[in-house]
């Protein structure tokens, strides 16, 4: 009885021929850049939420946007921040601004006799 398997293949087009194989390689450009926008954007974040210095708000803001516009695709697979720097910087402008915008009940002064 013959063998079941399959014959080798001699077309030069088979996808599956081991010689045809090229190893997948990141651009140049991509190989030793870090997210370092994103970090600093999150540093600024929340550095402004914990001193609500609204001083810290527009660089992470900045930086936030800046990181997002010039991400590389396959950078947020490997742990980028992605929109998450973002989101904290307009976060960080909420926290530093509530107490500026909340409206505080008056209270009537107090005469002493």
């Amino acid at each position: 009885m013959a063998s079941t398997g399959t014959a080798p293949s001699t077309s030069k087009n088979d996808p599956r021929d081991e010689s045809l194989a090229v190893s997948f390689r990141l651009p140049r450009s991509w190989a030793m850049q870090s997210d370092a926008y994103s970090s600093l954007s999150m540093l600024f974040s929340g550095l402004a939420m914990i001193s609500r210095n609204p001083i810290f708000v527009w660089p992470a803001m900045f930086t936030g946007i800046s990181s997002y516009i010039n991400q590389q695709p396959l950078r947020v697979k490997d742990g980028g921040m992605g929109l998450m720097a973002v989101i904290s910087a307009f976060a960080a402008l909420i926290t530093v601004n509530i107490p500026r915008m909340v409206i505080i009940p008056a209270v009537p002064p107090t005469t002493q006799s």
